[in-house]
């Protein structure tokens, strides 16, 4: 029972003293078959303050034999472990980056004439805009120079001048873009905060012209961006205040709607009216308040749009006024000195990242035009192959000692798991049911009695993990069922077992093939062998898949699309039972799926949601009494309706619907609140089951359309519907046929294959799984799983 569902386990505390701590990690390391956890709800007791060194050195050297294996996949066997690890540790990680560069380098040498092509016209590119650059350089400075030499005290108020100009002209434009109609309000707000900015340093500006010019006074203009500044201020004031209430507005808004389908919803149930009656004082305040609320908003975009128009018009004849002390104060040749400046340092900061790029496509040439000697190349790869075998010699090591210190390490990650007390430490965890007395007493033999064991059952608020034993033909399939969907809970039958047939049963029969499941099978067998993790299980499950596809396809008589033999089934001549087998596959794994999930509500002590909840036995009878009186009418929806046993499943159906209404009673809250329920179990019972049965349509649909590839493949190559023996030698023959053939074969391998893989998932996981499994569980980590192997 251990495949189907998982161990039961009971919870356990073990206390010693401190001076038997290390004792206790040794005798728990030692039995192992404990998952422990941290005992935070003890009283009194905190985590421990031990040191680890042989667990620090153990992480220390995953982490590097990790960086490792992408230089590196194995380990030489014969090895001693490092006398000085963290020296190895230091040097392994200089190879791996000497190696990786190594390899980046002969890498690029496959490709440097291209790429020195490429970066010469980007060098030649940064060259001419670079001369452009200087080019302007010299007639700025020309100019410049020109206008300082007739009035060279002007020229820095000048630049201050044109700088502020230029932001009043900028700042205008913001507002003017503000009062666009298709301005929504909360873009406003960014505009204004950016206006406001700008204001900021306008006004930082002005008092600095103001510092140094003698002629006119800055403090009008100074006193007018003030004024600006301030209305601008209370607009976001406004602004904010809009947003506030769209806020509530909207949320009022889906109060009314939410009050209009309920409203509606009365009108058909009589018997609720008088509880809705009772709350239209209160939908009538609501409609009240939204109306308020969008006059005030109203108001508020008005009051927004003119305050800032006047902030434009402000803006304005500060410009003008700006302008006219500006002609006062400063000549034109200092405006064209002082624009000259600008322009100067415009284009030296321009002129800055062309000249960083020049310097690094100057390096990299020089690099890639070594890459273009073949004996430079060929020093580094030999060097590479040396760097290779010093990575190799060091990771040995390093593995070695891993193995070594591996018992302590777990014993000292096992300790830091025990918390300390005052006088005592205690270890927490979980063991299954059948030893739990073997662990009692292993430890009291261990500790020469110096232990207190305590075994708890586990309470309905506790989650205990889930052990799971699993045979080695199934457990590639844990990929989809564990790592995919979830783990199951302790309460629950584990599917993997069961999906270890239906998956691949489900993708044999959409792809079936001869050939092209024995390629499947051979690169599931390649990845099952060559590979670990992940990998590893997906190549058992590509497996699998392949001998069903090549299964279905001898009863097809197929093979890389070559009719072989006699056809037991074909999907192009008998599509209708193929769609007949497909729905009764779907029938047997929905009927399949209510059984599991019955099982787990009895065993989980739930013995009304067993017989009378939708999924339960009832759920089971009605939907096997409609399939076998559709199975025994030949599907025919006519003559399977007037049936008196499709007919009696009526009574199962509405017992189910009742439950909810049953239950809710059961539980005190009175008939209507099981209502929607009712509603749901009702359409969940008739309309989505039947959904469901028709989903597995999808078997039959694929497996003709893989078909529809052969008859497709023939007419390309052979000029026929089909590729027999008679035939193929003609396309043996003609280079132009056996090339295409080769490739639609490969695409539909690849395509095909890939597309059959994921609806055999969506089955799985929509159809299947979402009736029983609910997998909320979490695996049960024995000792030696607390650190990676």
């Amino acid at each position: 029972m251990t495949t189907l569902k998982p161990e039961d386990v009971i919870e356990f505390y073990a206390y010693t003293t401190k001076t038997g701590k290390n004792l206790l990690a040794s005798a728990l390391v030692e039995f192992d078959e404990v998952n422990l956890e941290l005992p935070l709800e003890l009283p009194g007791v905190n985590p421990p303050k031990s040191e680890t060194p042989n667990l620090r050195l153990y992480e220390e050297i995953s982490k590097a034999l990790e960086r490792a294996s992408s230089i590196q996949k194995r380990f030489l066997a014969d090895s001693s472990p490092s006398d000085n690890p963290d020296e190895d540790i230091k040097m392994l990680d200089e190879l791996i980056g000497r190696a990786i560069s190594l390899e980046k380098q002969i890498n690029l040498s496959r490709k440097a004439k291209k790429i020195i092509s490429e970066r010469k016209k980007r060098l030649s590119e940064v060259e001419s805009e670079l001369s452009d650059i200087e080019e302007k350089l010299r007639r700025y400075y020309a100019t410049a120079l020109e206008a300082v030499s007739k009035d060279p005290s002007k020229m820095k108020i000048a630049r201050l001048m044109i700088e502020t100009d230029s932001e009043i002209l900028r700042a205008i434009s913001l507002l003017n873009s503000s009062l666009d109609k298709s301005t929504s309000i909360d873009d406003m707000r960014i505009i204004l905060n950016n206006v406001v900015n700008i204001i900021y340093s306008i006004k930082k500006r002005l008092k600095e012209i103001s510092e140094k010019v003698i002629e006119g006074s800055l403090e009008s203009l100074i006193s007018e961006i003030d004024h600006a500044e301030s209305n601008l201020k209370e607009v976001l004031s406004s602004i904010g205040e809009y947003l506030t209430l769209s806020g509530k507005f909207s949320q009022l808004e889906s109060l009314e709607k939410m009050w209009e389908r309920i409203s509606d919803v009365s009108k058909r149930m009589p018997e609720i009216q008088p509880i809705i009656s009772e709350q239209i004082p209160a939908a009538r305040r609501i409609s009240q308040e939204k109306e308020e609320i969008a006059r005030r908003m109203n108001e508020l975009v008005d009051i927004i749009r003119t305050r800032v128009k006047g902030s434009v018009d402000c803006l304005d004849l500060l410009y003008k006024n700006f302008r006219e002390i500006r002609e006062r104060v400063i000549s034109v040749d200092a405006l064209i000195a002082g624009e000259a400046e600008k322009s100067i340092y415009e284009m030296l900061e321009k002129s800055q990242p062309l000249l960083a790029e020049r310097e690094k496509v100057g390096v990299e040439l020089s690099e890639l035009s070594k890459l273009m000697d073949k004996e430079y190349v060929k020093q580094l790869k030999k060097e590479l192959e040396d760097t290779k075998k010093s990575i190799l010699e060091i990771a040995s090591r390093l593995y070695k000692t891993k193995e070594a210190i591996r018992h302590k390490a777990v014993e000292e990650k096992v300790s830091l798991m025990i918390y300390e007390g005052s006088d005592i430490v205690v270890a927490h965890g979980w063991v299954p049911r059948r030893l739990a007395n073997n662990l009692k007493s292993h430890l009291e033999r261990s500790m020469g009695g110096l232990v207190a064991v305590e075994l708890e059952a586990p309470s309905k608020k506790k989650k205990p993990p889930s052990r799971i034993k699993l045979p080695k033909i199934a457990s590639p399939v844990s990929l989809l069922t564990h790592k995919l969907y979830g783990f199951p809970n302790i309460k629950e039958i584990d599917p993997t077992v069961i999906t270890s047939f239906l998956f691949p049963l489900m993708f044999g029969m959409m792809f079936g093939d001869m050939g092209h499941g024995v390629i499947v099978a051979i690169f599931g067998l390649f990845l099952f062998l060559k590979t670990k993790g992940s990998l590893r299980d997906l190549g058992g499950i590509l497996l699998y898949s392949g001998i069903f596809a090549t299964i279905f396809g001898y009863l097809y008589g197929a093979a890389f699309f070559v009719e072989i033999g006699t056809h037991v089934l074909s999907p192009i001549k008998e599509p209708t039972k193929l769609f007949g087998i497909a729905l009764l596959i779907g029938a047997f794994e929905i009927l399949l799926a209510f059984v599991i999930r019955t099982i787990d509500k009895i065993l989980s002590g739930d013995k009304f949601a067993a017989f009378l909840e939708y999924g339960g036995i009832l759920t089971i009878a009605m939907y096997a009494g409609a399939v076998y009186a559709a199975i025994r009418n030949g599907a025919d929806v006519m003559k399977t309706v007037s049936d008196p046993l499709f007919q009696a499943m009526v009574i199962p159906l509405l017992i189910t619907a009742t439950t909810p209404m049953l239950k809710s009673m059961k539980e005190g809250h009175g008939l209507l609140h099981g209502m929607p329920e009712m509603v749901s179990t009702l359409i969940e019972s008739t309309l989505a089951l039947f959904s469901n049965s028709l989903s597995f349509i999808r078997l039959a649909a694929f497996a003709v359309a893989h078909e529809t590839f052969g008859v497709l493949t023939g007419m390309f190559t052979v000029g026929s519907t089909s590729i027999t023996p008679e035939n193929l030698m003609h396309l043996l023959t003609n280079p132009i046929s056996l090339v295409t053939f080769i490739f639609i074969n490969i695409a539909v391998i690849g395509l095909e294959g890939l597309l059959s893989f994921i609806q055999a998932m969506r089955l799985t996981f929509y159809e299947f799984f979402t009736k029983f499994y609910s997998a909320n569980g979490r695996p049960f980590l024995r000792v030696r799983e607390l650190l990676p192997s």
